[in-house]
């Protein structure tokens, strides 16, 4: 009963229980919360800020402060912070281990070109330390179970684009488990300079999946995602995909959706798109293990013919989706298979017709959190379901469960363009545009409250059309407690709106799936 409560819990997007997240005492003023650090992974958050931040000298010792949801499921209402250690040095990046096993600390020394890499246990102590000569870094730390990574040079400047994104060219990597120290050049291409802001993440051990876009003092800037290997030996060149038309310019964003679990998951989540466009990719495309060939440039880059079969393009049916919505960057967004979306609703809405909050920070713009869930073994477990009464059933329990429950499961596939303004299949058929139609005047009714969403809909190709896809789910979140809806994180059990230095946060359990 207990798994069927937590599966019930995701799926209608209610938590089964809501938590205060207090501060610190010691985050009390708004110098703490500048700068602050934040790390959320296996039910566990992680505060990094300077203490003593009064602005009477220039570098102040580190502060660390962990909350883990584990250890008040059986006490009050209120997830409380305690402080670990107040650290001798301050800690550039600061990130938690995978597996619950400590964290980690980067202080970069500029003037040495010195970067201090240390472990900690539970009590503050240092268990490992490691020391590598850079002159400059670049993005957060990458924590892959007994890996730690950064993005780091050895000049202490290199060129910006015009998009303000500083490219560096190597990235470090510190097994914990032997000691060793690799670094790993980023591959480059001369007919496509890729500009990045040091957001990587590890596909597999041995793969790396770099998010970035085309430098555009060379062409557009399209965005891009690179994979190659960490295995300096290895040969491999890996691949190089572009996202096609999902480009604005000065508009594109680098950021790789961050893992909130040690739970792999199957996919690397690409949000390329600052206006809301996110490709959730297959990591077999990524390694090599689903075939992929380079496909003829499209006509939309100056130099079409310069480009020809550089780029795999990201409209594989079975392996890849892009999708609308926006990411927190620098917050975890993703457990195992399950990703954590937001959505602004379009000014010709009824905001009665959904669940969500006012931005406080962003002229009271109405916005919806979605949580999908990409897990094709759950996903076609709901499709194989019985149109009539195992369906209603599992409505019934849905709506039971959350009165304004409203779940889809997508099997339909579409591309998503920036200048699109329907989700359409690539299919001229009649059968294609009549379905296409009818879903886009459901979806207008629905939107200004002149029908109904239901509480478990299926979204299906239209009869005959019915291939293989990469299915997903898509829950509307209802969360009871929502403060300003600024800082959000998905982890293993739990959504978390992380607290500021003036009000608490909440922490929305569901339960670990």
């Amino acid at each position: 009963m207990e798994d069927e409560a937590v599966r019930m819990s995701w799926l209608s997007g209610r938590p089964q229980r809501v938590f205060n997240l207090r501060p610190p005492p010691e985050f009390s003023s708004s110098n703490c919360s500048f700068g602050a650090q934040w790390s959320v992974m296996d039910d566990q958050i992680l505060l990094t800020f300077e203490e003593e931040a009064d602005g009477t000298i220039t570098k102040h010792p580190s502060s660390i402060f962990l909350a883990d949801v584990h250890d008040i499921l059986e006490a009050n209402d209120v997830v409380e912070f305690r402080k670990i250690v107040k650290l001798p040095f301050k800690a550039t990046r600061s990130r938690l281990l995978s597996h619950r096993a400590g964290f980690v600390t980067a202080e970069f020394k500029e003037d040495e070109k010195k970067l201090l890499l240390r472990t900690h246990d539970w009590d503050g102590n240092t268990t490992r330390e490691t020391t590598v000569d850079v002159a400059s870094i670049d993005g957060q730390l990458v924590v892959n179970d007994s890996c730690v990574a950064l993005c780091v040079d050895d000049e202490p400047k290199k060129g910006w684009c015009i998009g303000g994104c500083r490219t560096l060219s190597q990235i470090v990597i510190w097994n914990l488990e032997s000691g060793d120290v690799t670094r790993i050049v980023i591959p480059q291409d001369d007919r496509a300079p890729q500009c990045h802001s040091g957001n990587f993440t590890f596909v597999t051990p041995s793969c790396i999946a770099l998010g970035g876009h085309i430098d555009p003092e060379h062409d557009q800037a399209y965005s891009l995602l690179r994979s190659f290997s960490t295995v300096p030996s290895e040969k491999q060149a890996g691949r190089l995909f572009h996202h096609g038309g999902n480009f604005e310019f000065l508009d594109n964003h680098d950021a790789l959706a961050i893992s909130g679990s040690s739970a792999s998951s199957d996919f690397v989540v690409h949000y390329h798109h600052s206006g809301g466009r996110f490709t959730v990719a297959d990591k077999g495309l990524l390694t090599g293990e689903i075939p992929s060939e380079a496909l003829p440039t499209p006509g939309y880059f100056i130099d079409p013919d310069l480009y020809k079969d550089l780029f795999h393009v990201f409209m594989d049916k079975f392996s890849a989706r892009t999708l609308p919505g926006v990411l927190y960057e620098r917050l975890s967004s993703l457990a195992g298979n399950k990703l954590l979306v937001q959505d602004d609703l379009e000014y010709e809405h009824d905001e009665e017709q959904y669940s969500g909050f006012h931005d406080a920070r962003s002229f009271g713009e109405f916005r919806i959190l979605y949580l999908y869930d990409f897990d094709q073994n759950r996903c076609n477990k709901l499709r194989q379901l019985s149109p009539d009464s195992e369906r209603a059933d599992l409505a019934a329990r849905l709506k039971e469960r959350n009165p304004d429950a409203r779940v889809t499961v997508v099997s339909r596939m579409f591309y998503m363009g920036i200048e699109e303004a329907m989700d359409t299949e690539k299919d001229t058929s009649p059968e294609w545009a009549e379905h296409d139609r009818q879903l886009w005047l459901t979806n207008e009714a629905r939107g200004k409250g002149e029908a109904e969403f239901p509480v478990l809909e299926f979204d299906d190709p239209p009869k005959g059309h019915n291939s293989p896809r990469m299915l997903y789910t898509r829950s509307m979140l209802c969360l009871p407690k929502i403060r300003e809806g600024q800082q959000f994180a998905l982890t293993t059990s739990a959504i978390i709106e992380l607290p500021t230095h003036e009000a608490d946060g909440y922490v929305h359990y569901f339960g670990e799936e």
